[in-house]
């Protein structure tokens, strides 16, 4: 299982990744990855990972690994976005 540790942030839009304005069941980071087949987020009606895969609590307020309809929201602001850049470190632990 593929766990999100978020460690850092720099930009303009806020940190989705970390912060949710609307629950904590929104955030990313800390969370294990879901996806179509390996339903890891906390959402009880349902697989949030059934169109791509993210790093889901509760589905999400950001989503960057998609084709069209990326998203990124920070409080009453919802961003359209048009390029991002996620990097991975390994930390040595699997």
């Amino acid at each position: 299982m593929y766990q999100l540790t978020v460690d850092g942030y720099s930009g303009d839009a806020g940190n989705a990744m970390m912060t949710s304005t609307i629950s904590d069941g929104y955030v990313a980071n800390g969370r294990p990855f879901t996806t179509m087949d390996s339903d890891n987020d906390i959402n009880t009606v349902g697989n949030c990972g059934v169109n791509r895969g993210w790093w889901y609590g509760w589905c999400s307020t950001n989503l960057l690994n998609t084709d069209t309809n990326a998203i990124w929201v920070t409080g009453s602001v919802v961003y359209d976005v048009e390029a991002s850049r996620m990097l991975v470190k390994f930390t040595g632990e699997i």
